[in-house]
This record gives C-alpha cells, structure tokens and sequence, in this order.
C-alpha cells in the first residue's frame, strides 16, 4: 500500500508539472501562429507585451493570454488606435493545437478594451486593414496554352475540390467584453457616437449553421451626434435579445429583444441578414411602457435632475420600423410615430409645473426614391408655468420640391424655468416672444417668387440673463429682434454683454430657408461693433490641477456660406496680446474666409491685413496673406507668434522695433499651424535701429577678430528684402552698421537652426585689441618684405563666413583679403602682377558665384514647375471626379423619372441639366483656382530666382 501511494503521489506531481511545461512548450508555436496570421493579414501595427499560456485555469483545455495588445493604423490613420485592451484571453482546445492543423477557439475574453473606428470624407474606413489577396497572373497570350488532351477530365457529379481552410476554426461557445469603450465617428454621413462602459455576454454554439445566440450588452454611457447635434447625451442603453443565427446565409431573426435607453423601453422584432452584396433588413421596434416619464427620461435637463422625484402623467406610444435592402444607392426605409397624450410633470420642491403635452409626430422615410420622405409634427402643445406653446412642421418632396409648412407661436419665460426644472448652478431670466410662420414650395424662394411663399412674424428676446458656474461670465442680453419675411430675416438689434466684453450687431441673412432646410447658400450681411472683448476672460483660467490637452484642430469654412463681416473693435485682449482700434471686412464664401482691408494696432505698432483662410481641400487647406506691419516691437513679435521663434530664432537677443511688408502663403497642419517647410514668403523689412543684448554669433565673431568689448551693439538703417522658401529664409545682401562698423550681410537660415552668412566689414582699427593689430601689422611688414611699401590705414576690412547653428555658431575669417583691402594704395603698387592675380581670383569666385546661383536659380524653377503641374493635376482630377458625380446623380434622377409620365420626365430633365450645369461650374471653379494658384507659385519663383542670379 506505502508502494501504491509512493507511486500515486509521482503521478500527481508529475502531472502538474506537465500542467506547467506543456504551455511553455507550445508557447513558441501558438506566439510564431499568431504572428504570422497578423502579419499577413493585417495593413496595420499590431502589438502586443505578452503571450500568456495555462493548462490550469480551463483544464483540459489551454488557456491563452494577449497582454497590452493594440492595432494602429498606419498611412492616413498613422497613431490611430483601431483597438486597444489590456487583456485579451481565449480558451483553445489544446488537442487542436498539438494535432490538427487548425485552432479551435471555444471562448473569448476582452477585458477593457477601447476601439475607435473612424470614416473620412472620403469614405476610407481605419477598420478596412485586411491586406486584399493578389490577383492572380495574368494570362500571356504568347505563350501557348497545354494541348487539351494533357488537361485531365473532369467528373461533373464530383464535387470542386475544397479551398485550403483557414488556420483558425471558431467553435466559440461565449464571447464576453467587460469594462470597454467604443467610438465611432462617421465624416460623410456626420454622425458620431460613444459607448462608454460597455459589458456584453454573448453565448451561442457557433460550430452550427442554425444556432441561437443569448446576447446581453449594456453601456453606462451613450452619447449620440448627427450634423454636429448633440441628440442623446451621457444616456444608459442595454440590450437583450435571443437571436437565432443561421450562419450558413449569414441571416439573423430577434426573438424576445428588448433595447432600454433611459426608462424608454422598446421592444425589437424581425430579422437583418447579409446576402453576398448589401444588407437586407425587416426590423419593427414598439414601446412595452406607456407613460410619459420613459420620454422625460431622454431630456438631459430633466433626467439629470433629481429624476427620481420626478412626478409625471400622461400616456406616450412610440412605434416604427426599418425595412428594405442596403445596397449601392438604395437605403432602406424607415419610419417612425411618437404619440404623447394629456403629459405633465412636476417635481415635488417647485411651485411650477409643465402642463397639457400633446404630441402626434411620425417621419416616414423611402430608402428607395427619396423624394417620397415626409416629416409630420402635426401637434405639439405644452404650457410651461402657465405660458402656452404651439408648434407644427410638415415636409414634402424633399427632392424635387421641397414643400414646407410650419409654425412657431408662444411665449418662453426663462425666469419660470428655475421654477419648473431644478437648475443647479444655473440662473436664467429673460422673456422669449415668437410669432412665426412658414409656407410654400422651395422652388418659389429659388425662382424668386416671393409673393407665392409665406414667411412672416418675429421672435423678441428681453432682459435675458444667464449665470453658470460652468461659464466664466455673465451673459446679458438687454435686447434681440429678428424679423422674418420671404426673401430674408434680418438682425435689426442685438446687444449682448459678456462681463466686460460688449457686443452689437445688426444685419440681414437671404436665402436662409433654402439653407435651413435644403442645405443652400445663405448670403447675408452683418456689422458687429464693440468697445471691448476681453477674451481671456470669456475663456476662463485653466485649472491649476489639469492641463490643456486639447489642441486645435482645422475648422473647415462650410461652402455653403456667403457671408460678410464689417467690424470695429476698439480693445481685443487675448492671451498675452493687447489689440486696439480692429477695423475691415471678413468674407465667408465658397469654404474661404477672406480678410479685406483688416487694420489694427498691437504691439507697439500697426499691421494691415489682406488674404484668405482656404479649406474648400480639406486634405491641404492653406493661408495665403499678404500684411504690412509697422513699428513692431521685436521682443513682443518673438515672444507672441510661434512662426517668428521658429524661422528667426535670433530676434530673442534684440531689442528694437522694425517694419515689414511681407506676402506668405502656407499650408497648415491637424492643429491650424503653418507647415514650416511649405512657407513660401517674399518680403521687405526694415529698422532704423535694433539693439543685440545677447548674441552667441555676434560674440564669437568679436572673439575672433579681437574686439574691445565695449564696442557698440547697435545695429543701425537696417533694409532687408527677403524670401522664405519651403521653410528656410534668404537674405539678399544689405548694408547695415553696428556702431562705426561698415557691414554687408547676405545669407540664409534654416527651421533647423542651421545658417550660412556672408559678412563683409569695415572695422575702424581703435576696435580691435591688441592681438588682431599685431596681426594686421605683420601682414603690412610680409608685403614690405615682398617690396611692397604698404602702410596700415585707419579702417580694417574683413570677410566673414558663419555658419553651423545659432546655438554654435562657426567663424571663418578672410585676414589676408582683409589687409589688402585696408591699405589706400594697394591697387596703385600692385598694378601689375599682384593686380593680375587678384583680379583672377576675383573673376574665379564671381563665376563660381554666378555659377552657384544660375543652379540656384534653375532649381527654385524646376521645383516651382513641379509644385505647379502637382496642383493642376490634383485640380484636374478633383475637377474630373465632380463631373463623374453630378453626371451619374443627374443620370440616376432622368433614369427614375423614366416612365413615370411627360411631365416628371421634363421636370427630371430640367433638374438634371441644372445638376450638371452646376457641376461644370464647381469642376471649372477648382480648375481656374488651380491655375490661379499655379501661376503664383511660378510667378513667386521666377521673382526669386532673378533675385538669385
């Protein structure tokens, strides 16, 4: 028996020890497996700090672990983070790994994990990083096919041979999510939104065709955007459904489902499948509670705010479906009703209540022929604290003709919400009037027939006033009127007062229904005047325990937009700038905000300003200006503008003001910056006096030369002309004197701090010290001894070159030029063969000069070329897309209304030939800005390149 035992516990330990060294043994072949499967699948960075394998936690089967792992998007997605978790666990049938050649996954686990999924204008998806398969090789016709009779036949009873499976076959039994976090973010249809601790558990045999899956998935937090509208915010949603799968036809059918968002519960019945093109959809979703306090639910003001005590009547019914195919062009439909009935709430603390809700609203929407969509608010009535409101909306034939028919009436008093809803933080008074009406056909506003559409009333705001904590300042409005009439509504006062910030404005917008409603071009006019913006005020003080991380990000200028902005602003402070006496234009039109005629004062000095702001390219917006700025001073330059610090890093040793008239044209980055070295500048700068406090080149050149050190250090009559060309700066050469020394500078400079600087100077010899006049006398006496009878005069000139860094500046000096030069009567003694001599090497370095600068100037050419025919090029195919686009949209409006009678015909028609007409204009708009832009780059260069040579 002692034997059995003995034997019994060898077993056991040796057991658990193969428990242990089994995975370690395996570990290199499933970590190599995954590896490969990553990487040659993937258009992505995958990464991962550890592989984890146990035979313990889910014995008989093997437990594997991915630690930290990430996929990042490389290309336009670069550093975007597709998905993230620290822990990914599966458990894996450990035969299939030691015997089989394919993986079986029984259950997966992702512990936290975060994904951010993201659509661009362009449609391009970060999700979309599987590597596509290679075609296969072409056939070459020249190379004879095998006779027929070397081809095996072919049994047609025999089934095709198999394709070879994958490495990795799911006999998944659950798949869990805990604690994650997804954001989805679509730019072409414009939505956006977030789920936030999200928990799903879903379980289900997924080794059968036909098997049910018990799903239950629920997010702490839901935020929903559409067209930059917040309409769901920081709401709970879950999730419960049966769900029967039949995988073979990827076809699924809900049973028993229920989705809660809030309070409001709807149950969800029908199925959603993927044949091989598109989605097919027949999906009806209906209310299981009836009263009013599920909808209150969904308004943040209210569910945010003592919910719980919430007291509310009345009876609401929510219905709808999803029904029809997604494929190519062809949606499918949706529709949806929302009735409320005798609704009211109140909260137990407040005096106040909302009474008499009623609202019958339903949208029916044709994935089909779009223009069949209709919106219905045919009621909604409530009484806040006694004050009736009264709307109604109905849209029809939003595509051909849009018809709209709406109202507005009632009075809003703010000073009663406090009285109705609890407002934490909050004090809002103030009195809303509105009497508004709207009705008739877009065509008639387009077609300017204003007489056949009605649009008239007003809306009054009085005594408005606004305090939260959330917000800096006290926001005052003493009064606002807008007036309403077919053709415009206009802004006849507006006054506001934002702590000490004062504004007024007054103007009139046209065109804005079709704006409104159809997505036209509002034009309009407005004059804003001011005394004072205190914007770092609005702005608040950051918190000292947090810091900013946000950065700006490119705001692109609708096209939609036309718009002109007349202002005078008598102070503007932000951040560490004081601007006075703001007066011009901005224009908003076409995707471009255009400066016209912008003058105002700041730093010391004044500025004017002319240009544009341009995102009609989103892909390479740009800001093309041209300023003339006087008496700057330079240390507020320096310190206020990044740009300046980046390409003139030396102007924080000088003191002084300066002068400058410059055209720039940049693109810019993510964050609204200029692109450094896609700069493209000329100019013209000029100082009557600069003062270098501290200047590491101007030091070591004075070390070089033996300088006293209480020379001058001001630089006088300063007149510079240069360019800035992709990011570095040129200077053409200038005259200049610092104290009563005589210099000629020419150079450039680099983003990289990097500068290669000709200095000529004539240097009175009381400068130098002792040792460089020891220098210049030894020189004399060599060219004595030569039989020249040279005398030492009174000025010194030397030849300078500076190169290396700001930071470490290189001298190289040119003493032998320099005592040549000094002498009054070098030329008449050396007339003959020193002449020779010297004259010869002058004429070698002005042709290595003009040399250098003739391939200079060849260069500046041939890239300004190249950048010219890239935007004629990128404009030619931008122009060829919007005519490949309104052609197939107006091909698809004639082929629909094919049929469909005479009339419908020619109304298609007419609506065509207008779609492509207006696209001919937008593709021959792109095309003449990209000429436009084209030949200033060429202009700018051959500008430069004579400059040069």
């Amino acid at each position: 028996m002692k034997k059995f035992f003995k034997i019994l516990l060898i077993v056991v330990v040796a057991f658990f020890a193969l428990l242990i060294i089994i995975p370690f043994a395996f570990k290199g072949k499933i970590l190599q497996l995954a590896q490969d499967e990553m990487n040659k699948h993937l258009n992505a960075r995958v990464e991962f700090a550890d592989l984890r394998l146990s035979l313990i936690r889910n014995f008989p089967n093997l437990s594997v672990s991915l630690i930290d792992l990430s996929v990042v998007g490389v290309g336009d997605f670069e550093n975007d983070t597709l998905v993230a978790f620290p822990a990914f666990r599966a458990v894996v049938d450990i035969k299939s790994v030691i015997y089989g050649d394919a993986v079986e996954v029984r259950s997966i686990l992702l512990d936290r994990p975060s994904a951010k999924a993201r659509v661009l204008a362009d449609g391009r998806a970060n999700w979309d990083i599987m590597i596509p398969s290679e075609p296969a090789d072409p056939v070459d016709p020249a190379v004879p096919e095998d006779p027929v009779d070397h081809v095996p036949p072919v049994d047609p009873d025999l089934p095709a041979e198999p394709a070879e499976p994958s490495a990795f076959r799911i006999a998944l039994r659950s798949f869990e999510v805990r604690d994650g976090r997804i954001e989805y973010d679509d730019v072409p249809f414009e939505v956006r939104t977030t789920l936030s601790g999200l928990n799903l558990v879903m379980k289900g045999d997924l080794t059968e065709d036909l098997t049910s899956l018990d799903i239950s998935a629920s997010s702490e937090i839901f935020n929903f955007w559409f067209d930059e509208i917040r309409y769901v915010s920081n709401a709970r949603l879950s999730l419960v459904t049966l769900l029967d799968a039949d995988l073979a036809e990827w076809r699924f059918e809900f049973r028993e489902s229920e989705i809660m968002l809030n309070e409001l519960t709807m149950g969800v019945d029908g199925f959603f499948a993927m044949p091989e093109k598109g989605f097919d959809m027949d999906i009806e979703f209906f209310s299981t509670r009836t009263d009013f306090r599920t909808v209150l639910s969904l308004v943040p003001a209210i569910f945010m705010a003592g919910f719980e005590d919430l007291h509310a009547t009345g009876n609401v019914s929510v219905e709808g479906f999803v029904r029809g195919s997604m494929v190519d062009d062809i949606w499918p439909s949706v529709g949806l009703e929302l009735l409320v009935e005798d609704g009211g709430f109140s909260y137990p603390d407040l005096p106040k209540s909302v009474d008499n809700v009623h609202v019958h609203f339903s949208l029916l929407y044709d994935g089909v022929d779009e223009d069949n969509t209709t919106v219905d608010l045919r009621r909604f009535h409530m009484e806040m604290g006694g004050n009736p409101l009264d709307m109604h909306m109905s849209i029809r034939t939003p595509i051909s003709d849009m018809f709209v028919d709406a109202a507005f009436h009632g009075t809003i008093d703010f000073t009663s919400l406090a009285d109705i809803i609890p407002l934490e933080g909050v004090e809002i008074r103030g009195l809303l009037e509105s009497d508004l009406s709207l009705s008739g056909n877009m065509s008639d506003i387009e077609e300017e027939r204003y007489e056949d559409f009605n649009a008239s009333g007003s809306m009054r705001l009085t005594a408005f006033r606004y305090v939260d904590r959330a917000f800096p300042v006290e926001v005052l409005i003493p009064g606002a009127v807008l007036n309403f009439s077919p053709r415009f509504v206009e802004l006849s006062h507006f006054a506001m007062e934002l702590g000490r910030s004062d504004i007024n404005m007054s103007g009139r917008l046209e065109n804005y229904i079709p704006y409104v409603f159809n997505d036209g071009t509002v034009r309009g006019s407005l004059a804003f005047t001011s005394t004072m913006l205190d914007l770092n005020e609005m702005m608040g003080e950051p918190a000292e325990t947090e810091t900013d991380t946000a950065a700006m990000t490119i705001v692109e200028v609708p096209g939609n937009i036309d718009f002109v902005l007349t202002s005078k602003i008598d102070n503007i402070l932000f951040d560490n700038m004081e601007i006075t006496n703001l007066a011009g234009s901005i224009i908003v039109r076409g995707g471009r905000v255009v400066m016209e005629g912008v003058n105002m004062e700041m730093l010391g000095g004044t500025i004017a300003l002319n240009g544009e702001y341009n995102t009609r390219d989103m892909s390479a917006p740009f800001i093309d200006f041209a300023m003339d700025i006087r008496d700057f001073d330079i240390p507020g330059t320096f310190h206020t503008f990044n740009t300046v610090q980046q390409l003139t890093p030396i102007a924080k040793d000088l003191r002084g003001r300066f002068s400058t008239s410059m055209n720039m044209h940049s693109l810019l980055d993510e964050q609204m910056m200029p692109v450094m070295d896609s700069i493209n500048a000329d100019g013209r700068l000029r100082t009557a006096s600069v003062e270098i406090v501290s200047s590491t080149t101007f030091d070591r050149l004075g070390q070089a030369l033996s300088l006293r050190e209480d020379r001058d250090n001001v630089l006088t009559d300063v007149d510079i002309n240069f360019t800035i060309t992709n990011g570095r700066v040129y200077l053409e050469p200038f005259e200049t004197r610092l104290g009563p020394v005589g210099m000629v500078i020419g150079g450039d400079q680099g983003i990289d701090q990097t500068m290669n600087y000709v200095m000529r100077m004539t240097i009175p010899r009381s400068l130098f010290g002792s040792g460089a006049d020891q220098v210049i006398n030894n020189l004399a006496a060599s060219a004595a001894a030569r039989g020249l009878n040279i005398q030492p005069g009174d000025n010194v000139n030397v030849n300078a070159l500076i190169t290396g860094t700001f930071s470490d500046p290189q001298i190289s000096l040119d003493m032998r030029e320099t005592a040549r030069a000094t002498m009054d009567d070098v030329r008449e003694q050396i007339r003959t063969q020193a002449t020779e001599e010297v004259e010869r090497r002058v004429e070698q370095a002005e042709d290595r000069v003009r040399e250098e600068a003739s391939a200079r100037a060849e260069q500046i050419l041939e890239e300004a070329e190249t950048r010219a025919e890239q935007v004629r090029s990128a404009a030619a195919e931008a122009a060829e897309a919007i005519r490949r686009e309104t052609e197939a949209n107006a091909a698809r409006l004639e082929q629909e209304a094919a049929g469909r009678g005479r009339i419908a015909e020619a109304a298609a028609k007419r609506t065509a030939d207008g779609i492509r007409s207006e696209g001919d204009k937008k593709a021959e708009a792109v095309i003449r800005e990209a000429d436009e832009r084209a030949e200033k780059l060429l202009e700018d260069a051959r500008r430069e390149a004579a400059r040069v040579e």
